[in-house]
């Protein structure tokens, strides 16, 4: 009973806790906000250059790609007329590869451009609900 009696008067002894001012209260609640922009500007911030990084390899990737595939196709296109126009006329050869390229590349140019519709950035995109 000693240890419950000594625990209630040390409980009496307490002074009530001090409430902080609405001044106290408004500053550290701007304080708060004020690291937390700063939070969200370093998170948006590490995105970005994580993601200029990204696109910058996936630049230089893509360079060296487009320049190997342009010289196989070049090479695919000469074969393709010099094959084809003992056959058919050297014009009509020169017609009828041009023609397949140029189908084979709106073909691909359309599936891209379906591809690229996938990308977004949930952050960008129009909210209501917050509003409400």
């Amino acid at each position: 009973m000693k240890i419950e009696e000594q625990q209630a008067e040390a409980l009496e002894d307490l002074s009530p806790p001090i409430e902080p001012s609405v001044s106290e209260q408004v500053a550290l609640v701007m304080e708060d906000l004020r690291a937390m922009v700063t939070a969200e500007m370093r998170y948006h911030r590490s995105r970005l250059d994580y993601t200029r990084h990204v696109f910058g390899w996936s630049f230089r990737y893509g360079a060296v790609a487009i320049f190997a595939f342009g010289g196989a196709f070049i090479a695919l296109v000469l074969g393709l007329v010099l094959t084809i126009a003992p056959l058919i006329g050297p014009l009509a050869a020169t017609l009828l590869v041009t023609a397949g390229f140029v189908i084979i590349g709106i073909i691909f140019a359309t599936l891209a451009r379906r591809w690229m519709r996938k990308v977004y950035f949930p952050e960008m995109q129009k909210n209501d609900d917050d509003l409400t």
